[in-house]
């Protein structure tokens, strides 16, 4: 069981984080915790990235279901101007890590850094990086 605090609990979620929890995996476990009892965000950027797995897997109906819980249980955070005027920069610097990271990845970055919140996420692409609670 994770002892959430006030420096660990606000946390915004990414595609990775919510594909897990739906699964019930170890994984899921920990954000399950999060979604419970933690202060939970989730991107638009996720939520698009989400409805492209569900429609490509031919899961419409999971993910209508899915789609509502998420909205329900977490604060959803749209695009903003300063998000994405930074969002290159932290490609950039991203890439200097993983050179497969991509534009969602460093816009859900630069969207935890503006709203000074912590990634839950087991996204390689996110490893070992500042500001993440990394779920392996």
């Amino acid at each position: 069981m994770i002892v959430l605090n006030s420096e660990n609990s606000n946390v915004l979620l990414d595609a990775y984080a919510w594909i897990e929890y739906f699964l019930g995996s170890k994984e899921g476990e920990i954000v399950k915790e999060y979604v419970e009892f933690g202060i939970i965000s989730t991107s638009i950027i996720s939520l698009a990235e989400l409805s492209g797995k569900y429609y490509r897997e031919n899961l419409s109906k999971e993910w209508n279901n899915r789609f509502k819980f998420i909205i329900t249980k977490s604060k959803i955070i749209n695009l903003t101007l300063d998000i994405v005027k930074e969002a290159g920069l932290s490609k950039l610097k991203l890439r200097k890590k993983d050179k497969t990271t991509g534009l969602a990845d460093a816009i859900i970055y630069e969207t935890a850094k503006q709203y000074e919140l912590k990634i839950l996420t087991g996204d390689l692409h996110f490893e070992d990086l500042d500001n993440i609670i990394f779920l392996k």
